[in-house]
């Protein structure tokens, strides 16, 4: 009775739990490449000698990456929001209900950008992730030191520059896939709840408008 009343509800709580827990995986792993990127350039200033600034730009990677984190998080919480909602879903009589099927076509239209904007930022990360590397330069005072020298320093230290040897890179390049997949999975679901709703109030006043039509005697 309940699927009737909350329309797809089983279908709906299902696909917004995987949309939930790898929006959550997405953000966590992409807030981990900002931290551990951050951590690994205060490292390397660390050990540089006085008077020497090394200038890293990442700048492709670090702002699509920090989009895709948003994204995923914002994602978690709507999907977070839209769980809470269905599981306090009971009848017609308990406010939830009426909230949850008032908000399917909000619903289905935010999962939808969602995954359109991650989509449309996880193309060009991975485009990056694949095919570039950082750019770095290393002054001493205001002498730009040549880049085959940092680029030996680099190596006699394991440091690579290229994306796609960066492990942590590599997770924010793959599992926003996932991401993405599943919140549209939900959106699909939910924009078939919306079009599933109130099924027992049109019956209603389909039988309230037509009139009762007397039977013709033979």
């Amino acid at each position: 009775m309940s699927e009737n009343l909350v329309p797809l509800k089983i279908a709906r709580l299902l696909s917004l739990f995987l949309a939930f827990a790898f929006a959550v995986i997405a953000g966590s792993v992409g807030l981990n490449a900002l931290v551990k990127s951050n951590q690994e350039k205060s490292a390397t200033e660390k050990i540089l000698p006085a008077n020497t600034t090394l200038v890293v730009n990442d700048n492709d990677v670090f702002k699509s990456g920090t989009v895709i984190t948003a994204v995923s998080a914002l994602i978690a919480l709507l999907c977070l929001v839209y769980i809470l909602i269905l599981l306090l879903s009971r009848n017609y009589e308990n406010r939830y209900t009426r909230l949850s099927n008032r908000l399917l076509p909000f619903e289905w239209m935010s999962l939808a950008f969602c995954a359109a904007f991650l989509f449309a930022t996880q193309i060009p990360y991975t485009h990056f992730f694949a095919t570039r590397s950082a750019q770095v330069s290393a002054f001493f005072g205001t002498f730009e030191i040549p880049s085959s020298v940092v680029q030996a320093v680099q190596a006699s230290l394991g440091v690579t520059t290229v994306y796609k040897s960066i492990s942590y890179l590599r997770l924010v390049a793959i599992l926003p896939w996932f991401t993405f997949l599943f919140t549209s999975v939900a959106a699909g679901v939910s924009f078939v709840a919306s079009r599933r709703r109130f099924p027992r109030n049109h019956e209603k006043r389909e039988s309230e408008v037509t009139p009762d039509v007397p039977k013709s005697l033979n």
